[in-house]
Order: structure tokens, then C-alpha cells, then sequence
């Protein structure tokens, strides 16, 4: 269906039009599935998206049943009507909120996010860094919601676009947006030149990723943040705030409706202050950060637009510890990089350090200093540290504890459950303290929530469930309600499956100074008592195991034992392998040397360390940039081809995948690709030339020279004998099924000891008894 110029040509998924009109998703599948006329989807990888203006003229002729009208909707509205008013095209001063609440993540936003963040971003960034590709899908996120008037513009610039010559001018009008809408809304972060690195390899992998991204659900934002902190394998500095941690942060010190003044001091991607603002309402409170990296500016600028809030964040701050700073915070909230420092310059010999000088090269105890001197006299703060920081043996970090103790200044300590970030297993604590001038009250409430959270692939998430059972123990305390004693509140903790001991303050000044609640809730001098949920977690694991195992047995004793003496080498064949295959050595160090390459973008190049266990590592250490890979097509790699070690000492010969396609030869392997009209399997070359007998023939025949190297002309003289095609590939099957069981049983082996170990700590404490 052509659209008329004026018309809406945004881009919408099923989701986003259930929601808009005020159906449930599985009514628009009906809609598609009913009716012949209903809109054609336009395909973005695996996600399907829908043009406005068509989904627009199709609802106008479906009139809302009386049943289901809204309050304020006459008799007749169609749904056209009200996927119209939801639409968000009336331009505001103000910035827009894009969604509300939790921002839920769909299964479409995910498949979304995940082809994004997959091969298309390598595609689409070329030799620029990762960081730039995000700031493209995130500005995109938000202005296709918000700002329909300018996404308008870029929608135009796409289907005017003629192909490769026009790459750089949708980048310029890309990064003129953003920068626009940044500057509109008070950050001066320069996102501009960020786009204008990208170099895609072509108009169709850009505009791929553009709709693409503008298809995804509010929510998204956040997921696209979460796996660039992922893939990058951040420094602490860099990764992102998991939102159950910043809602928990929020949860525990602020109330909804509250007027306060929130700041973070260390903003990342403005999690923890977009969890204040949804806490307490946005209406009352103001908002405000500071960052030393324009990059995360740039983020957390956009994040809270998405809330509807004008972002207050600076990046101007000369001196990383102010000595007199002015205070005003009712409340701080904030994530500040762990064990690390990344400003020893004369801030820190100058800095005000009340509690005492923190030590060089580790900003842990100055972060808590500089937090607790941003705040108002009573103002509170919730600081995300390390477990380690609490019993750290440094004297100086011990010396700034007691002084932080003797001074009232710390109020609660909650350890939270370990693999919380995606980018680091570091296990965190929660520091709960008041700016006060003299001690409020006697103790410390320390609190154990390691076994909350659940299990999310190799993360652990805190869920709504978590946060309210640890303010339920919590709150009461900071609120100064009348508290149970000791044994009381460790009861009422343990019903919300928590672990919680109050402990007075001259008890916790004592030689160590420890803050780690684990030294105060173990069983006395044998330490903490294990966690329940890791030997439950390792029960299960094992568990799993072992109904993976009994599968595969049974499959093995219903197909027979697999194999039966041989009937003699009657019809089998014998060749050289240079008649069975296509043998290309990797381009000569001179034509890729070593100064050609990158370890940050483009496309990876295979070595011969990257040959590991017949597989090719999923994670080569060496690319080239796309433009340089484009002059060695010939020395691609394609699924099922064969690469051997050519310089170097022999490795077990890997076979290619499907995600490898693409990936290049080096210098130092060959590819093999088996000839069209070779009676020969890929699969079955590939288990021979792992034999013994082929690997010593390829050794023998390697010339000693500084570094083993075999020659192409060399290898092509190997002798390969196999049987008639069919039993080439049963003989596949079942090698490949005997694999399959040897790793399920080393798996098994794995799972095994871990169990026993978390079962040991379990048996020598006392928790659990053997039957």
C-alpha cells in the first residue's frame, strides 16, 4: 500500500499496536490471521514491524464494542481513534515521558536487542568503538517515541536513500538529531561526532539496525545498555546499575510522594536516578548527577529523557574531590567504580577527608567520604560496595570504618547475592549512612540477603519480591519504629528469607573494624554459615545433569550398541587430499602484517592457537577492519570448511560453524573445503584428518625450520581412505553421539564436585545432616 506524503511512516510491532489500541496482543494476531487486508509487516531480522498510517486506516473501519469503550469514548470510536490519541505526535516544550512504570521487556524487544547487539552492530560500526554503535540505537529509541517530528525526517532520508552514497549523509542527519535533541534538553554532550565514526559496510546493514531499534518497546532502552556492558566486558568504571539494584537503592531511602533533592555523584547510565524519580512520583523531587565521562552523559541524558525528565547532569567538575563543596542533597544514591582509581592527582592530597585520608590507588573510602560531605545534616545514602571494602585489612581503610562507625554515620550494611552485574561476578554491599553530628542510636543492623535473587543465564536478578522483603526488615529500622530485639528481628528477618543481627557500635570498633555482616551472623570462630540457595543451586545442577545423561543412555541403548565388527575395506576408496579438496593457505605475512590488524572491531582473523578441540574458539583475540577484509574475500571461511595449522606446532584440524562464517584466514592456518564432486563428507574429513596417524603424517612433513611449516603442495599428498557415503555418515552420527555423551559426563563431573563442595561446607557447619 503506497503512502500518501503526509501520512505517518513510522514503524510499530504488534506489541506497541495492542497497547496503543487497548487490546491484548493476541487480539492483533487474530486481526492478521482474520482478515486478508489486514496490513503486510515489513521484516527486520526476526522481528516483524508495521507501518503507522497503514495500521491507522485499517483500524478506522473497526468501531469499538460498547463493552470495551473507555471512560471518555462515544458510542462509535473506532480503534483508529484511539491508536491516534496514543500516538504521542504533539510536539511539547517539555521532554516526554516515552513509557512509565517498570518499562516491561517483551520477547519481540528482545529478539530485537539481540540482533542488534549481535553481528549487525560489527556490521553497522566497522572500526569504530561498540560505544558509538549504542548511542545510534539509543537516540533512535528515543526520538522515534518522543519526538515523531523529527523521526519523520529520518524515515524520509531512508526511503529517499539511493545505497552506499547515502551512508554518510543518514549518519549526518542521524547525528544532527541527536545533537539537537540533546542540546534542546541541556546536555552539551558532542554525540554527533559519536555517529559520524560508524562506518557500516553498507546502506542496508544501517538501515537494518535503524528500524531495527525504532521497532523496539520503551523498555529496551535499558536491555541495549545491560548487554553493551556485556559484550564489553566493562570496567567497573563503565558497566551499568542493574534495575532491581537501583529500585532496591531507591526503595530503601526515598517514599513515594517525597519532595527531596536526589543526587548521584558517579551517574553511569542514569539508573539509580531514574529509579528515584519512578519512586518517588517525579511530580515533587528534582534529579541531578555528575559524571566524568561525556559517553555516559550522553546515556543517562537520554535514559531519563525516556522518564520525561529534563536531565541535570554535569561533567564539568576540574577536581574529582571538591575540599569544600556545598551541600544539598537530601539523598544520594550511587554506584561508584570498585577497587580502582582513576584520579590520584592532587584532588587527593588536598581533598577533605573528615573521616581520615583514604589510601592511594583504590577511591572505595573516598567515594563514601565525598557522598556523605554531598548531603544536608540528616540527609541519607545508599552506596553500592564491594563485600571486600567491609573487613578490607588496609589500615587506612580500617581507621576510616571505625571513624565511620564512632560517628553515627553508618546506619545499615545488606549483602546482596553475588553475579548481580553482567559484566563482574563482584559480590556487593549496600551502605546505608547519615550525614549526622552527633550518633542518632547505639547500633548497626546488619543484614544478609546473598540467597535472594533469581538465577537469570549467568546473572542473578533482584525482583520486586526481593526489594520488598529486604525493606520490610530495613525500613523499620532507618524509620525509628519500635524494632523487636535481637533474636525477634533475626525471626523476622528469616520469614522473608534473610539473615539480620543488630550490633552495637562499640562492639563493631573493635581491632578489625569489620563492616561484611557475614563476620557477625556466623556460627562464632568457624565464620558465616554457608548459603542455602548455592547448595541448592548446585543440587539442582547436578540434577540436571543426570536427566540429561539418562536420556542420552536410554537414546544409546535403543539404537544398539552403534557399531559391529567390519565387513573388510571391500569398496572403500583411497586419494590424495589434494583430489578430495580445495586447499588455500592464509595470505602471506606481508600482504596482512601485523600492524593491519585490531583487537577492537571488524572481522576476526583465525590463528592457529584459536584451533581448540577440533572447534574454532568463539572469541578470536585478532580482527582486521572491514575495509581490509573486503581485498581478502578469497580467504573466507564458510560453514563445514576445514582449517589446519600451516606455521607453527600441529593442532587437532577445526571445523567451521555456522556463526564463523565470514572470519578469515591468517598467515598461519589453511583452509580445506571439500570439492563439490568429492565423494566425501565435510564432517567425516574432518574425523579423519583428527587421527593419529593423519596428525603424526602432517608433523612429519612440517619443515624444521624456526617454526614448523607445512605447505599447502606438502599436505596435499596426505592419503585419505573412506568408506561409500552412507557410511561415512554414520560413522558421523556416531562419533557425534559419543561426544555428546563424553561432554554430558564431564558436565557431570563438574556439577558433581561442585555439589560436594558446597555439601561439605554444609556438613562440617552444621546446616544440613546426612541421612
Amino acid at each position: 500500500m503506497q503512502l500518501a506524503h503526509d501520512e505517518q511512516t513510522g514503524l510499530v510491532t504488534r506489541t506497541q499496536i495492542a497497547e496503543r489500541a487497548g487490546v491484548r496482543r493476541p487480539a492483533v494476531s487474530n486481526w492478521a490471521r482474520r482478515h486478508k487486508d489486514f496490513p503486510t509487516p515489513v521484516r527486520s531480522g526476526d522481528t516483524e514491524l508495521f507501518h503507522e498510517a497503514e495500521i491507522t486506516r485499517w483500524l478506522m473501519n473497526r468501531t469499538i464494542p460498547q463493552s470495551q469503550l473507555l471512560d471518555g469514548e462515544q458510542a462509535g470510536t473506532t480503534y483508529a481513534d484511539r491508536f491516534r490519541r496514543t500516538s504521542g505526535d504533539r510536539p511539547s516544550a517539555e521532554p516526554k515521558a516515552v513509557g512509565s512504570g517498570a518499562q516491561r521487556i517483551g520477547t519481540e524487544d528482545k529478539k530485537a536487542v539481540d540482533q542488534l547487539m549481535g553481528r549487525l552492530a560489527d556490521r553497522v560500526r566497522g572500526p569504530a568503538a561498540m560505544a558509538d554503535f549504542v548511542n545510534l540505537c539509543l537516540i533512535v529509541m528515543y526520538v522515534r517515541h518522543a519526538e515523531p517530528e523529527q523521526w519523520r525526517r529520518i524515515e524520509d532520508a531512508m526511503s529517499a536513500g539511493q545505497g552506499a552514497r547515502d551512508v554518510q549523509s543518514l549518519l549526518r542527519s542521524l547525528g544532527d538529531m541527536a545533537q539537537d535533541t540533546l542540546r534542546r534538553n541541556g546536555d552539551r554532550t558532542d554525540m554527533r561526532s559519536s555517529l559520524l565514526q560508524l562506518e557500516p559496510r553498507s546502506w542496508d546493514d544501517l538501515t537494518t539496525a535503524v528500524r531495527t531499534a525504532a521497532g523496539t518497546g520503551v523498555g529496551a532502552f535499558q536491555l541495549v545498555w545491560e548487554s553493551f556492558s556485556a559484550r564489553e566486558g566493562l570496567q567497573s568504571s563503565e558497566f551499568c546499575s542493574p534495575v532491581g539494584l537501583a529500585s532496591l537503592s531507591a526503595a530503601l531511602v526515598l517514599t513515594p510522594g517525597q519532595k527531596a533533592t536526589v543526587l548521584d555523584p558517579y551517574t553511569r547510565g542514569g539508573e539509580m536516578l531514574a529509579a528515584a524519580y519512578r519512586h518517588i512520583g517525579g511530580a515533587r523531587g528534582t534529579v541531578y548527577g555528575e559524571t566524568l565521562d561525556s559517553r555516559l552523559q550522553a546515556v543517562a541524558s537520554l535514559y531519563l529523557l525516556h522518564l520525561g525528565v529534563r536531565p541535570k547532569l554535569t561533567s564539568t567538575r576540574s577536581d574529582r574531590w571538591p575540599p569544600n563543596r556545598e551541600h544539598g542533597a537530601d539523598v544520594v544514591l550511587t554506584n561508584p567504580p570498585f577497587n580502582m582509581s582513576d584520579a590520584p592527582g592532587p584532588g587527593r592530597r588536598t581533598g577533605n577527608w573528615p573521616y581520615g585520608p583514604p589510601p592511594q590507588g583504590n577511591d572505595n573510602f573516598a567515594w563514601v567520604q565525598y557522598v556523605l560531605g554531598a548531603l544536608v545534616l540528616d540527609g541519607r545514602a545508599v552506596v553500592v560496595m564491594p563485600v571486600k571494602a567491609g573487613n578490607s585489612v588496609n589500615v587506612a581503610e580500617r581507621e576510616i570504618r571505625r571513624a565511620l562507625v564512632r560517628s553515627g554515620a553508618v546506619e545499615c550494611v545488606i549483602t546482596l547475592p553475588s553475579h548481580l552485574f553482567s559484566a563482574t561476578p563482584v559480590p556487593v554491599s549496600l551502605w546505608l549512612l547519615r550525614r549526622v553530628e552527633h550518633p542518632v542510636r547505639e547500633d548497626v543492623l546488619f543484614v544478609d540477603a546473598q540467597e535472594l535473587g533469581t538465577k537469570v543465564r549467568r546473572r542473578r536478578v533482584l525482583r520486586d519480591a526481593d526489594r520488598d522483603a529486604i525493606t520490610a526488615v530495613v525500613r523499620p529500622w532507618l524509620d525509628g519504629e519500635q524494632c523487636p530485639d535481637g533474636e525477634e528481628y533475626a525471626a523476622h528477618a528469616a520469614d522473608r528469607g534473610l539473615s539480620a543481627v543488630v550490633v552495637a557500635r562499640a562492639v563493631i570498633a573493635d581491632e578489625e573494624c569489620s563492616l561484611r555482616p557475614a563476620d557477625y551472623l556466623g556460627g562464632g570462630n568457624y565464620g558465616a554459615a554457608p548459603v542455602a540457595a548455592q547448595l541448592r543451586e548446585a543440587g539442582e545442577e547436578a540434577a540436571g545433569h543426570t536427566d540429561m545423561l539418562r536420556l542420552l543412555e536410554q537414546r544409546w541403548v535403543e539404537t544398539g550398541d552403534g557399531y559391529r565388527t567390519g565387513s573388510g575395506s571391500g569398496g572403500w576408496n583411497e586419494a590424495v587430499l589434494k583430489d578430495l579438496c580445495e586447499i588455500r593457505p592464509g595470505p602471506s605475512y606481508t600482504r596482512l602484517p601485523a600492524e593491519a590488524r585490531t583487537a577492537d572491531a571488524g572481522i576476526p582473523l583465525v590463528f592457529p592457537q584459536d584451533l581448540v578441540g577440533g572447534k574454532i574458539a568463539e572469541e578470536p583475540k585478532n580482527r582486521v577492519p572491514w575495509q581490509t577484509a573486503e581485498r581478502f574475500k578469497k580467504f573466507e571461511l564458510l560453514p563445514n570448511d576445514i582449517v589446519c595449522v600451516r606455521t607453527g606446532a600441529q593442532q587437532q584440524p577445526a571445523l567451521v560453524s555456522g556463526p564463523q562464517a565470514g572470519w578469515l584466514l591468517s598467515s598461519n592456518v589453511m583452509r580445506l573445503r571439500v570439492c563439490p564432486n568429492a565423494e566425501i563428507d565435510p564432517l567425516y574429513l574432518h574425523a579423519y584428518l583428527g587421527l593419529r596417524y593423519a596428525r603424526e603424517w602432517m608433523s612429519h612433513r612440517a619443515a624444521a625450520t624456526a617454526a614448523p611449516s607445512l605447505s599447502s603442495a606438502a599436505l596435499g599428498h596426505l592419503p585419505v581412505r573412506f568408506p561409500p557415503i552412507g557410511q561415512q555418515r554414520r560413522s558421523v552420527v556416531l562419533l557425534g553421539e559419543l561426544g555428546r555423551r563424553a561432554d554430558a559426563y564431564a558436565s557431570y563431573v563438574s556439577a558433581l564436585g561442585r555439589l560436594r563442595a558446597e555439601l561439605a561446607e554444609h556438613l562440617l557447619h552444621g546446616s544440613v545432616e546426612p541421612l
